[in-house]
């Protein structure tokens, strides 16, 4: 198989040039066995990635999450704790929703499976770069002042938020740091030493194997670093840092079934709660639909059940998958925006060679049906083009600017007198202000850093130029201001909601 393993290598490595992935690591577990291996680079200082490389594991670390609540589950201390409590019960003065019906009957496993009516709202939770960083329990609070927009579980929406608010109930149930409920009721347990919860729990020793993120910049062919701070607004959603072999050991308790999780709660993290739509345009060949669990998405693959988990955060890529009929399952770390491609060809490799009854380590790649290569090369084309041609759209119709529009202000008022301080209790505050002849609001405080650019379209209309400073990326929404008696703008309405095209978030104006 030696010759294999070098076939795999050199794949790895090509798959690495061509999608500018400066690092990977990789863990493939096969029921009580496992294989770890790194290439490339932790940083563009020439560190090596290896086995003791840190990544963040982004979204994958909802399954934690989902694992951590399935704890209280379990514990007969906790007979409150069930599945289909509603949260309210639970936290009654900070679970609060915008609709009193909502915030009575959504449950437990309703924000775990992302199916509570409430829309994303990612731009609306401040960051440490503010004075007022938001928290597990300001997260909860601020609840209230978010709009929902469907119905109870009827529609699945992604929601970081409610990953949040499942660590506040965690931290509130157990009277704990959820750090330290992590570690003592999973991490520790299963021998997970090189996991752990936010840059401030990470030991000084261990900060110098942390991977540095990247994004690929075409236009000037070099990588820009990403930077990396404490999340708290992040906690449960993502803001966990491992590396492969130790994440796996996580999988690897789910595979077999072993503790610290009961049977009954490991069978409840992978029950289907919801399904995630798709589009029949984009399909993966010889998938079944998407459902959502807790914590995990599952899936079918030529017949044989795949669990699961995506992460995405600015500068790093994770895959985790699991198939239990195989008792197999693998964790992909990368340091870069192109990892997914790359993760997601050596995974399916990796899938085919399992479910062909190869050998289930990395040397077992086999020849497949599918030319993945190729397959997910078209993929990010298509995505490429997508975007393409979602910004002519915006251009050619809804976000014209109309001829000596951008010179002007809201209602003819000169764009001078927009400047000033807004505040929505949802969203916060926000400032606007006049740079080189640019309306604009600096949004680094946010979660998510952004920067918006205000151009005036026809009366109090704007479109505003929303830019993700981390991904390197733009949107476009609309925008209004509401003028008073006498002239006064009052008020400023900004598209920010990504599910509710044509919503206006309202920030009255206080300065």
């Amino acid at each position: 198989m030696a010759h294999k393993t070098i076939e795999f290598e050199q794949l790895v490595a090509r798959l690495m040039e061509e999608w500018k992935v400066p690092g990977l690591s990789i863990a493939v577990v096969q029921g009580d066995e496992m294989f770890a291996k790194s290439f490339g680079q932790a940083n563009l200082e020439g560190d090596k990635c290896t086995e003791d490389t840190l990544f963040d594991l982004a979204s994958t670390s909802k399954a934690t999450t989902a694992a951590a609540v399935a704890c209280l589950v379990d514990d007969e201390a906790y007979p409150d704790v069930q599945w289909t409590t509603p949260v309210s019960k639970l936290l009654s003065e900070d679970f609060v929703l915008s609709d009193p019906e909502y915030t009575k009957n959504v449950t437990i496993e309703d924000i775990l499976s992302h199916r509570t009516g409430l829309p994303g709202h990612d731009n609306s939770y401040l960051s440490v770069r503010t004075k007022h960083a938001d928290n597990a329990r300001s997260i909860t609070r601020n609840l209230r002042n978010l709009p929902l927009n469907k119905p109870l579980r009827t529609t699945y929406q992604y929601s970081n938020i409610m990953y949040t608010v499942a660590t506040h109930l965690v931290e509130t149930i157990s009277g704990i740091s959820y750090a330290d409920f992590l570690r003592s009721k999973i991490w520790d347990p299963l021998g997970m030493q090189h996991t752990y919860h936010d840059h401030p729990n990470i030991p000084s020793a261990a900060k110098e194997h942390l991977a540095t993120g990247h994004r690929w910049d075409a236009e000037k062919e070099s990588y820009i670093r990403i930077g990396s701070y404490p999340s708290p607004e992040g906690q449960g959603a993502g803001s966990i840092f491992s590396t492969t072999s130790s994440y796996a050991k996580f999988i690897r308790a789910l595979l077999t079934g072993s503790a610290p999780l009961s049977s009954t709660a490991q069978k409840e993290l992978v029950t289907p709660r919801t399904i995630i739509p798709s589009r029949e345009d984009w399909t993966i060949p010889y998938y079944s639909h998407s459902l959502y669990a807790l914590g995990c998405i599952v899936e079918s693959y030529q017949g044989h059940t795949v669990i699961g988990h995506d992460g995405d955060v600015s500068g790093f890529k994770a895959l985790v998958r699991w198939m239990p009929e195989f008792q197999w399952g693998v964790v992909m770390l990368g340091n870069s925006e192109g990892a997914f491609y790359a993760e997601q060809v050596l995974f399916h490799g990796l899938m085919d060679g399992v479910v062909r009854g190869a050998s289930t380590s990395p040397s077992g790649l086999e020849k497949a049906d599918v030319d993945w290569v190729a397959f997910w090369r078209e993929w990010a084309e298509r995505e490429k083009e997508e975007e393409r041609a979602e910004r002519r759209e915006e251009d050619e119709e809804r976000f014209r600017v109309t001829e000596g529009g951008e010179k002007e202000g809201a209602g003819g008022l000169p764009v001078e007198t927009l400047v000033g301080r807004y505040f929505n209790a949802g969203y916060k505050g926000l400032v606007l202000e006049e740079w080189e002849g640019k309306l604009i609001a600096d949004g680094h405080d946010r979660s998510f850093p952004l920067l918006l650019t205000f151009t005036h379209l026809q009366g109090k209309r704007f479109v505003v130029e929303v830019e993700d400073l981390w991904a390197g990326k733009t949107r476009k929404v609309g925008a209004e201001f509401r003028i008073g008696e006498g002239g006064k703008v009052e008020a400023l309405g900004v598209e920010f909601v990504e599910e509710m095209e044509g919503y206006l978030v309202w920030f009255d104006r206080v300065a």
